[in-house]
């Protein structure tokens, strides 16, 4: 088989070439369709804040049902390392016809013979030298790092929805500046052509200010442009198609967050404790502690019991002379004593391999520890500076409204020029943005201090 591979699927003949896939072969998401039939769908009635955008990404977003599923393998895996705890029972049976001649001198017998032997086995092991128990801490460990796992991938998604969804919000935003910019930019311009009309402006002045209402209009339809791409970001962190209808509220109004003090080391502290990696590397630390427990067992015996209880039904007859009948139970009962004394020294190298992806773990521990700590620090200080850049900006909207109220009201009155007013025009655009992004980029910022620092998402339903 391997000398005649299939031309359909088989890999392409070179290296600069792509494969083709075959008409017959299945599309990659064929019956995906089929797979999930109980995920949230968002409501085209409703209006979305971001508490309920979080609900909705917990209950669609695959990642999350992906870790649950997980964690529900591991808790079956727990199940699984106990069953050595119980006997295991068996029912077997054979039947069977067979014709066996044999060969005498001066004479041949013909024996046929008819069998059928059900019977039912038990066996338990009494001692394992700690086999058993190391299975099910490794276990249980195992699950406790798949729900840890589970809860730190909760709180990437709803990182993920809210850095999307300020986003988004900026983007709104964005929109609702450039329209008043270009409301600005032509009440300027109208102003300079009425100036113009009467021989107060030269016709360079009256370009210019056609010049930045042009790039009102440009800065107008790329914020259009920025929220259609935002709202494809918002629907990836969610779990749901583009296409969707969503209708998300406006952070216009929310409040902006607090700050949350200087000890940054007290909150590295806290984030030691509350971060769900951590505490999922810690327990595979203790799993591996448990492997290397069941790996030192493998070097000691196994003792154990086993029964039987069985019938013998057969009938045989000779050289086609009388039949002989039998029908009688059969039993037994045995104590069993299993001692590998060697291995060619497997059991030696499973135990320096056990010694070794748990060292290994600790060593994960550690570095994770060492970027926790790092995360933290950096969202913090990112968070303290964009607290201080929003306070600059909003504080630059205003004097920059001032700047230019004061210069258009000096323009009309011929005691300013049509630079100073397009000048004052220019930075209190820029200053609009400036004060757009920078709210965007604080809100961003204390959510990522807060899921640097673990903090248990908020949730009104729960997963299915």
């Amino acid at each position: 088989m391997g000398l005649h591979p299939d031309p359909e699927i088989s890999a392409p003949a070179s290296v600069s070439r792509i494969w083709t896939r075959p008409s017959a072969a299945p599309l990659a998401n064929h019956g995906a369709d089929s797979w999930e039939t109980h995920e949230a769908k968002p409501s085209p009635d409703e209006i979305y804040d971001l508490p309920k955008l979080v609900d909705l990404a917990l209950q669609t977003n695959p990642q999350t049902r992906r870790a649950w599923y997980a964690a529900q393998a591991a808790a079956a895996q727990l199940g699984q390392s106990r069953t050595a705890n119980y006997p295991a029972v068996s029912a077997e049976a054979e039947g069977g016809y067979f014709k066996l001649p044999l060969q005498f001198p001066g004479q041949s017998l013909v024996v046929r013979n008819e069998a059928f032997l059900p019977q039912v086995k038990v066996n338990y092991d009494l001692l394992d030298f700690g086999r058993t128990r190391a299975r099910e801490r490794g276990a249980r460990e195992q699950l406790i790092a798949s729900n840890f796992s589970f809860n730190r991938t909760m709180q990437d998604v709803v990182f993920n929805v809210e850095r999307a969804y300020y986003v988004m919000s900026a983007a709104k935003a964005s929109v609702s500046a450039a329209e008043a910019n270009l409301a600005l930019a032509r009440s300027s311009l109208r102003a300079v052509e009425d100036r113009h009309q009467v021989g107060l402006a030269t016709r360079p002045q009256t370009l210019i200010a056609a010049q930045v209402e042009a790039q009102a209009v440009y800065d107008l339809e790329s914020s259009h442009a920025m929220v259609q791409a935002a709202h494809a970001g918002l629907a990836e962190a969610i779990g749901i198609s583009p296409q969707a209808s969503l209708t998300v509220r406006s952070v216009e109004h929310d409040p902006m967050p607090d700050n949350l003090g200087e000890d940054v080391e007290k909150l590295i502290a806290e984030a030691a404790k509350a971060r769900p990696n951590l505490a999922a590397q810690a327990a595979a630390v203790r799993a591996g502690d448990a492997a290397i427990e069941l790996a030192h067992s493998e070097f000691y015996p196994k003792v154990g019991i086993g029964g039987n209880f069985g019938q013998v039904i057969w009938s045989y007859t000779v050289n086609s002379g009388h039949t002989q009948n039998l029908d009688q139970p059969f039993y037994g009962a045995l104590v069993t004593l299993q001692w590998d004394l060697f291995t060619g020294f497997d059991r030696y190298y499973a135990e320096r391999k056990a010694i070794a992806q748990r060292d290994e773990a600790r060593a994960g521990l550690k570095s994770l520890q060492l970027e926790v700590a790092a995360a933290v620090w950096r969202a913090y200080y990112d968070f303290v500076a964009a607290q201080k850049k929003y306070a600059a900006s909003a504080a630059l909207v205003r004097a920059s409204e001032e700047s230019y109220s004061s210069n258009l009201e000096s323009h009309q009155h011929g005691l300013a020029t049509i630079t100073d007013l397009i000048g004052t025009e220019r930075d209190l655009m820029a200053a609009r943005y400036t004060l757009v992004q920078n709210k965007a980029d604080l809100l961003v910022a204390a959510s990522a201090l807060a899921h640097a620092l673990g903090a248990d998402p908020h949730t009104s339903g729960a997963l299915p």
